[in-house]
């Protein structure tokens, strides 16, 4: 039978949360005695499950759901517990984000207008995010050798980098505004770097043929930021032709107009926000996870209407000089106002009207506002062992 439309809140939640909600409900997993100490993380999910069970909330995973997860000794379970509430739907990765933002200030540049972005979340997720959630799911298990390896030092040559610049800033104690200019500049200058560092590359991977030896993966395979030149170089000549295209791409680079996309303001005013703790006598750096909230709430916020991050991660927003305040609507909670996320989300529940509840009850099954109380993978509730590598999940229970 149709259904009516649906308008759903999109809601990011991070990592960490997920990871206490997994540690309450599983009494196998380290630290689940301090996590049931703590009564929020039970009621957030309850009240979680249940919004996104009846079709208010949608809940999108993301690329950094899975590679945090990949990090941690509690992959499946963590899996499991991300696709509880998002049910499948995911969230571009955050280089595609950007991608899609400075594409847009291209063909506004090339064109001599303001750069405009609509910020529909539905354009940068899997799927339709406004639809009715399907009954059953299926997601699959897929990462190279050695990725996980390659996840952490990475995360470790960022924490390390982010460690020495915070020790910049506790010396240099510079103004807000100096270190905002500088860090929107970021993005640009390494995709400028990168030419240079594509061209030796490249030059370095002749010789190695030159010489008879093959080269490994690595060195066939462009680094990121060679591939967002070349995804930049064709964007150009589709507007303006091959010929004059190198020259247009020279002038953009040199330009000031991909400083201004959305997610580069937004990491600038965060980064020049920690900055500002630095330079007030802030000793303790930030943590290894600081880069990679910086770089999720950077491209995801203009899209959600609600994101729940650590209290850290809040302050960097929550400090900023009026002056520079973004300009999104957002709502953004963290544990440190958890008893008014889960205020928000229990008016969203109350909300709802009695036809709905009846459509819910057709689609999913009676007692809709009943609470879930588990996830199907975690604690008593194991899935059986198999050979293969993907998963599925019912939404049996309540589960969204």
């Amino acid at each position: 039978m149709p259904l009516p439309e649906l308008k759903k809140k999109i809601v990011y939640v991070d990592q960490f949360a997920f990871s206490n909600i997994m540690k309450v409900l599983d009494p196998n997993a380290k630290g689940h005695e301090r996590a049931i100490a703590e009564p929020f993380w039970k009621e957030l999910f309850e009240t979680l499950s249940v919004v996104c069970h009846i079709q208010l909330v949608a809940c999108p995973d993301s690329r950094e759901h899975q590679h945090e997860s990949l990090t941690s000794p509690f992959y499946k379970t963590l899996k499991r517990t991300y696709e509880h509430f998002s049910g499948g739907e995911s969230f571009q990765d955050s280089e595609a984000i950007r991608l899609r933002q400075v594409g847009r200030i291209t063909t506004a540049w090339l064109k001599n207008e303001a750069a405009t972005f609509d910020f529909d979340p539905e354009s940068i997720s899997s799927g339709r995010l406004h639809d009715w959630g399907d009954r059953i799911y299926i997601t699959v298990d897929g990462f190279m050798p050695g990725m996980v390896e390659d996840l952490r030092a990475m995360r470790s040559r960022t924490h390390e980098g982010l460690k020495e610049v915070f020790e910049m800033w506790q010396r240099e104690k510079k103004s807000f505004k100096d270190v905002f200019e500088v860090e929107k500049t970021g993005y640009r200058e390494q995709l400028i770097r990168s030419r240079a560092e594509d061209a030796r590359r490249q030059a370095q991977m002749l010789v190695l043929i030159m010489r008879g030896t093959m080269p490994s993966l690595d060195d066939i395979l462009p680094p990121r930021p060679a591939t967002q030149l070349l995804s930049l170089k064709y964007a150009i000549e589709m507007q303006v032709g091959r010929e004059k295209a190198p020259q247009k791409l020279e002038e953009f680079l040199n330009s000031t107009a991909m400083d201004e996309a959305p997610f580069n303001v937004i990491a600038a005013t965060m980064y020049a926000s920690l900055a500002q703790k630095a330079a007030a006598g802030q000793k303790e750096p930030p943590n290894q996870g600081t880069a990679t909230d910086i770089n999720i709430v950077s491209t995801l916020l203009p899209y959600c209407d609600v994101m729940f991050v650590d209290n850290k991660c809040r302050a960097l927003l929550q400090d900023v000089p009026r002056e520079f305040a973004l300009p999104y609507p957002r709502k953004v909670f963290s544990p440190n106002t958890g008893a008014e996320f889960i205020r928000y989300l229990t008016q969203l529940r109350d909300s709802v009207t009695p036809e709905h509840l009846a459509l819910i009850e057709q689609c999913y099954g009676p007692d809709p506002l009943k609470p879930a109380t588990t996830i199907y993978g975690l604690g008593d509730r194991k899935e059986s062992s198999g050979t293969g590598e993907s998963t599925a999940a019912a939404s049996d229970d309540n589960q969204c």
